[in-house]
C-alpha cells in the first residue's frame, strides 16, 4: 500500500525534476503536515490528486481539517472541488475530537 501511495505522490509531482521528486516524495510520507504546512502548493496538488481516503491516511482527520483553511479552498479549481473541500472541512469540524475531549 505504501508503495502505491509513493507512486501516486511521484506522479502528482511529474513537472519537478527526479531527484527531487522522490525527496519530496519522501518528506510527504515521513512527515506530511509539515511538509504540507510549509508548501501551500504542493498542498493544493495533493488535494487535486490524490482521493479523499488516501488524504486521511497520509494526515489523520484533524491534520486534514487543520490544514483545509480559508486561504488554501479559495486557491482550489474547479468550483467543484473548493465545494467539495468546503463541505469536507465542515464535516470534519463535526467529527473531530478536540483537545479538551468533547467534539468540536
Amino acid at each position: 500500500m505504501q508503495i502505491d501511495l509513493q507512486t501516486k505522490l511521484k506522479a502528482m509531482l511529474w513537472d519537478i525534476p527526479g531527484n527531487k521528486r522522490l525527496d519530496i516524495a519522501n518528506n510527504i510520507l515521513s512527515n506530511p503536515v509539515e511538509t504540507f504546512r510549509n508548501d501551500d502548493q504542493l498542498f493544493i496538488k495533493a488535494l487535486n490528486s490524490l482521493k479523499w481516503y488516501e488524504l486521511i491516511r497520509i494526515l489523520g482527520k484533524q491534520n486534514l481539517f487543520n490544514l483545509l483553511t480559508d486561504s488554501i479552498l479559495q486557491k482550489l479549481y474547479p468550483i467543484q472541488r473548493r465545494t467539495y473541500y468546503t463541505n469536507a472541512r465542515r464535516l470534519l469540524s463535526e467529527y473531530t475530537i478536540s483537545a479538551s475531549g468533547q467534539s468540536a
